[in-house]
């Protein structure tokens, strides 16, 4: 019901490939290029990896059209780098790249196409934001759990901490949401927390006051103008422990942060089409052969 084998018998699956080199054992392994496709190379374009059979992908996809350009089982720098290269002077296309905080990929970018611009996705920057709340969440549910009497039998106070307890545990999803979010019994609920606990208030307006800052009509403001509120933010931030990390990491990271600015790129489209194919997987019950599952995942996808 498909071209797939007689694709495969005249060479036309998979007929560019790599060669890498195991360090392990030394061995030099072929790697098919599952897609490759030059003419779905674009402007504006995302990396992103993908596991499939409990493989590793590296899926360079087209933001605009949303069609995969390149689909390789390889998520090294060496990897990927080679199979990219294949593209040649197609790659000048590329103007904008979007794509996670995985060093591996900017490495590849940089070597390659340096005059693109990188622009680390705005989803995976926002979600290490609210994991800083929720760590601040968890920290007051443990302060609470210490405060409980020890032995089984349950004093008046202790059934207090633990509805305390329990409604902290209902809002662990409202307070990685803006306020407009909420229904009416989780307003009452977040506000009625944030009257008791003054930490997790302040973590939660840290984190709306930077998904403020990262919104896309800030651009009319200059790059001066952008980066002055960030490193207020930076100040606000500190004063939270859980933030610490998240403040370094960002700091290591500005300069592609930044450049979401310039023109408003994310990994969205290169995420939803993760889950297109994850959803495809579990359409066809799982992965029986995972080379014929790849050949349609390449027709459906590219």
């Amino acid at each position: 019901m498909s071209d797939y084998y007689p694709d495969k018998e005249h060479g036309k699956w998979c007929s560019e490939t790599i060669e890498l080199v195991d360090k392990k054992t030394g061995e030099i392994k072929e790697k098919p290029l599952y897609v490759f496709k030059p003419e779905n190379i674009g402007a504006n374009m995302s990396i992103d990896d993908k596991a499939i059979a409990r493989d590793g992908f590296s899926i360079l996809s087209n933001n605009d059209s949303g069609k995969i350009a390149l689909m390789v089982e390889a998520t090294t720098a060496e990897g990927v780098e080679m199979a990219m290269e294949k593209f040649g002077t197609d790659l000048h296309k590329i103007k904008n790249v979007s794509m996670d905080m995985s060093p591996t990929y900017a490495l590849v970018f940089n070597n390659l196409v340096p005059r693109a611009v990188q622009v680390i996705d705005k989803f995976h920057v926002m979600k290490y934001v609210y994991q800083c709340v929720c760590e601040v969440r968890s920290r007051t549910v443990k302060e609470l759990q210490n405060q409980l009497s020890k032995g089984k039998k349950r004093s008046d106070e202790d059934k207090k901490i633990l509805l305390e307890i329990e409604n902290l545990r209902r809002v662990s999803h409202a307070i990685t949401q803006s306020p407009d979010k909420w229904n009416d019994e989780m307003k009452e609920t977040v506000n009625e927390l944030f009257e008791k606990y003054d930490n997790l208030k302040l973590a939660y307006e840290i984190s709306q006051k930077f998904k403020c800052w990262y919104n896309y009509e800030n651009r009319i403001n200059s790059t001066e103008k952008i980066t002055q509120a960030l490193y207020q933010w930076y100040q606000e931030a500190m004063l939270i422990t859980e933030f610490n990390s998240v403040v370094k990491m960002i700091r290591k990271h500005e300069t592609q942060i930044i450049n979401f600015f310039k023109n408003g790129i994310t990994n969205a489209n290169a995420e939803r089409l993760n889950g297109k194919i994850q959803r495809f997987v579990s359409g066809n019950y799982g992965i029986k052969d995972k080379d014929f599952f790849l050949y349609r995942t390449a027709k459906y996808f590219s």
